[in-house]
């Protein structure tokens, strides 16, 4: 039962498939850009019980595969990984996870509120930006309405390691239902993400982008 499948093209045209069998682990294939299988399906996440939904990925300058997903098994978190393809032998067979891992399954955000429907790019420098849907309210300000939230990750691969640049940070916080967001960096590695809303009795698309070179919110 495979299912929730998301897919990317890297520079050399290959491309690259991930998604759930059965919502219980995350599977990456490869392909050529004839359709030759260059990595057959192979599991992705670590052994263990899991309920996986709405997988997303991206792929960055040096070919590296980023996927973001939510496991609801417990505490819902949001989770992260990299992947070096190229690592593996490309003939068409299953890799493994740790052949392909330049980071493990990292946690982003887990807490006991519910979050889902993440979403990643990657920025010209490698770091990368994941935005996600999360019932969290620390304050208890919006009568448990879903809000938008952001964090800002800086692999490391030498460590197998993603350092948190920005933490979980609430993004136009308001008494309204969110979903469904997306996100895309520009050639000047600004973070545009969209969303809808139902502020104002309506749903809506809201549109917002973060200029990290003076760390200001434009609306």
């Amino acid at each position: 039962s495979d299912t929730q499948v998301v897919s990317a093209t890297d520079s050399a045209g290959n491309i690259h498939f991930v998604f759930t069998r059965s919502n219980l682990h995350l599977y990456y294939k490869m392909d050529s850009s004839s359709g030759q299988t260059l990595i057959d399906a192979t599991q992705i996440t670590n052994a263990g019980l899991h309920s996986i939904q709405h997988p997303d990925m991206a792929i960055d300058e040096q070919d590296r595969i980023h996927v973001t997903w939510t496991d609801k098994q417990g505490q819902h978190s949001i989770m992260y990984t990299a992947l070096r393809p190229y690592d593996a032998a490309l003939d068409g067979s299953i890799s493994d996870d740790v052949t392909l891992s330049a980071i493990d399954d990292f946690e982003v955000s887990s807490r006991s509120e519910n979050r889902d429907y993440p979403a990643i790019a990657v920025d010209s420098v490698g770091n990368v930006h994941i935005v996600w849907i999360d019932h969290y309210d620390e304050l208890e300000l919006y009568y448990s309405q879903s809000q938008l939230y952001y964090s800002m990750l800086a692999p490391d691969y030498t460590s197998n390691y993603a350092n948190e640049m920005i933490d979980d940070t609430i993004l136009a916080p308001s008494v309204s239902q969110k979903g469904n967001p997306d996100i895309e960096i520009d050639a000047n590695d600004k973070v545009h993400i969209v969303w809808d809303d139902t502020r104002n009795s309506e749903v809506e698309f809201t549109f917002i982008f973060h200029n990290l070179s003076n760390s200001k919110y434009l609306y």
